[in-house]
């Protein structure tokens, strides 16, 4: 991600953002954005928050200096402030004074255009709502973006953004503009008109974009439209990037700030190979919940009391996917939180390696495949072995494929400390039907590649081990059998609501349902026994020499 490297003493918090509509949300974006660019770059000494009413966003700027006061986006614009230590500080002394012009009710895309503009001119992003008390107080435009596109955009602007991240959002929004402006970033929309392809879409732009970038870049934010997220996550992973589902997220030039320094000491929890009964014979099952890699969402305040929390994560030994490496990046202290507050009989798996791509197509569109592989697969690596990972969760377009294969084992051979991996096909998750295959590590250990078997979804066919509590116990009634051991996961959807029962709790409702020969357990315990079941010399051997 780009780096944040200061961090600020004082710092002003930016009010009332959702109050006003999509034209005062956009100007406080760009006065943060900006404000805190002149910051990371040594022209102020103070910063600015972006207020979104949440504990869980007010926990991870504690570490931040003093709150020196509370303003409108238009108080920030207008007035003076201070001193803090020296002469009174007016906001637009930090730019240029300017404002970038766009017309969101009648050209949807110039908020975008105007997104770009603002970091190339240094000036904040005005509708013509706003313009008349702008013009009142001094403030000249600087680039019209009223009848320009992105396409525009991309033509004038493109050699004045950086070229190693990149914001994919769609019109009519706001979000993370405060990110793209302080980072001097490019934002690209894929639909031309909100969730429609009725006014055509960027689809041709989208490849020029991503070729451009450098290679393995992350890509932040997300699109809608009537069409699934492979349509654009499935082209950011073939030209060998990483998206990132952070569309609903913001402050975050100030939650990343001084990240490199700050990183979390919490360690993940892990359960000891050597206090596993292995001689229990079970139908073992572990239950994972999906879409941890979403930031927006597991930076919110409902991820963990109506998911992550929950008493019945411990029932049934939950195990929870975690987009670790970003959220550790992005928001540490939201990291340290999540990490202490998951449970010893839990797992915590990084998920995905970074962002949200396809394993099996990561890369294809390049001649690097081989080689971004190893550079993901080496953060990965890095980031799991610091903080005590060792559980990974990949996803792949086909999962039992050679491609798929291939990326599995160069995310072994960058971690020699990696346990398992979890895979869920892109659709159904269930595509791998349970199977096992395996990758041996620098050590000469085979490590195991464990497929879904099972999905509590809504409305997923019972056909491919998919259903609710009940249709899913009695799936794995009928598969797993009777008087032997065997080893299955199953994904438990995060939008799936069985009565008012989710994550944790339906994943209980479906154990109550099953008979006693079947046993929860967590996902690392579940890798540890099919280790010890279908590799049992080797895993002797590994357990004998740590303590």
């Amino acid at each position: 991600m780009p780096e944040d490297s200061r961090i600020p003493e004082r710092y002003w918090v930016c009010v009332d953002m959702f109050d006003g509509g999509l034209p005062y949300q956009l100007l406080c974006e760009s006065v943060s954005g900006l404000v805190n660019g002149a910051f990371q770059e040594g022209r102020s000494d103070v910063a600015v928050w972006l207020d979104v009413n949440s504990d869980s966003y007010n926990r991870a700027r504690a570490f931040l200096g003093r709150e020196v006061g509370r303003q409108t986006a238009f108080e920030l614009c207008f007035n003076e402030y201070g001193p803090f230590d020296g002469a009174p500080v007016q906001v637009k002394d930090l730019f240029s004074g300017g404002y970038v012009l766009c017309d969101v009710a009648s050209n949807p895309e110039s908020s975008v255009v105007a997104s770009v503009a603002a970091h190339v001119f240094q000036a904040v992003i005005v509708d013509v709502s706003l313009e008349e008390r702008f013009i009142e107080a001094g403030y000249t435009m600087r680039y019209d973006a009223r009848r320009k596109t992105t396409r525009d955009a991309w033509e004038e602007f493109r050699d004045a953004c950086r070229n190693d991240a990149l914001v994919l959002m769609p019109v009519n929004t706001a979000e993370l503009r405060n990110f793209s402006i302080c980072h001097h970033l490019f934002v690209l929309n894929l639909c031309r008109e909100r969730d429609s392809v009725e006014g055509g879409m960027n689809s041709g732009l989208m490849d020029e974009v991503l070729a451009w970038l450098q290679p393995d870049s992350p890509v932040l934010g997300w699109e809608g439209g009537p069409f699934g997220e492979d349509e654009f996550v499935g082209k950011i992973s073939r030209y060998g990037h990483l998206m990132l589902a952070a569309d609903w997220s913001y402050n975050h030039s100030l939650t990343s700030a001084g990240a490199r320094e700050r990183q979390s000491k919490s360690l993940a929890p892990v359960i000891h190979p050597r206090t596993i009964d292995y001689h229990l014979k079970k139908n073992f099952i572990s239950f994972v919940l999906t879409d941890g890699d979403n930031y927006q969402w597991v930076m919110g305040d409902g991820f963990e009391k109506d998911f992550y929390a929950l008493p019945s994560r411990h029932d049934v030994q939950m195990s929870y996917t975690l987009g670790a490496q970003a959220l550790a990046e992005l928001s540490p202290d939201r990291y340290s939180y999540l990490v202490n507050l998951c449970g010893d009989d839990n797992t915590l798996m990084e998920t995905f390696g970074g962002g949200y791509f396809y394993a099996d197509t990561y890369a294809q569109k390049t001649s690097r495949r081989a080689a971004s592989l190893a550079v993901i697969a080496a953060r990965t690596g890095v980031h799991m072995r610091q903080h005590r990972i060792k559980v990974l969760q990949l996803i792949a377009w086909r999962a039992l494929s050679q491609e798929a294969m291939e990326a599995y084992q160069a995310f072994v051979d960058a971690n020699d400390q990696l346990e398992g991996i979890v895979v869920i096909q892109y659709s159904p998750y269930t595509g791998g039907d349970g199977e096992i295959r395996w990758c041996t590590n620098s050590q000469g250990y085979d490590i195991p590649v464990i497929t879904a078997r099972y999905a509590l979804w809504k409305g997923l066919p019972t056909s491919v081990g998919g259903g609710n509590p009940k249709e899913v116990s009695d799936k794995m009634k009928e598969r797993e059998p009777s008087g032997a051991a065997s080893f299955s996961l199953c994904s438990v959807h995060a939008w799936s609501d069985f009565a008012g029962n989710r994550s944790s709790d339906a994943a209980a409702s479906c154990l109550e349902q099953l008979p006693d020969r079947f046993q929860a357990v967590s996902a690392q315990e579940l890798i540890w026994r099919v280790r010890m079941a279908y590799r049992p010399e080797q895993t002797r051997k590994y357990l004998s020499t740590i303590q």
